[in-house]
């Protein structure tokens, strides 16, 4: 994507800037409204939520010595959340984080085991095993 809040925002349905779709998922980090005191220019170039993962002076090793640091920011803060649980973290898809054979390796071990099913959504608040209309 570029970069931690480098190229785009989006605005959330409730009016929240956020420097990707997904930022939201990170629990501990506050996000501006448009409907709040700042402008969006503001948001931009302020805001703690957005200075957070811009540039490449928060990122850890490896990613701090990384000839790729200006190229891939260091991954997704996303999902680096999402596997590591901090999204300071290298992102475990690098081959580069200490985290990537761990949760790698789990995965493969949870696919060989049967237990690679993905449930995006399940709107019927069920799980397919239980059923349910998942929004019909």
């Amino acid at each position: 994507m570029g970069g931690w809040g480098r190229q785009f925002f989006n605005i959330s349905p409730s009016g929240k800037i956020l420097p990707c779709h997904a930022a939201e998922t990170i629990t501990g980090l506050e996000f501006e409204s448009v409907r709040g005191d700042h402008s969006i220019a503001w948001i931009w170039q302020h805001s703690e939520a957005f200075n957070r993962y811009r540039g490449t002076a928060w990122m850890p090793e490896p990613c701090k010595s990384c000839e790729f640091r200006e190229i891939d920011f260091g991954g997704c803060r996303c999902q680096a959340f999402a596997l590591s649980g901090d999204a300071g973290n290298t992102d475990p898809a690098c081959t580069l984080s200490p985290l990537h054979e761990q949760i790698f390796r789990q995965a493969a071990t949870e696919a060989a085991a049967g237990n690679n099913r993905l449930i995006y959504r399940n709107f019927a608040g069920g799980t397919p095993e239980t059923g349910g209309d998942h929004g019909a």
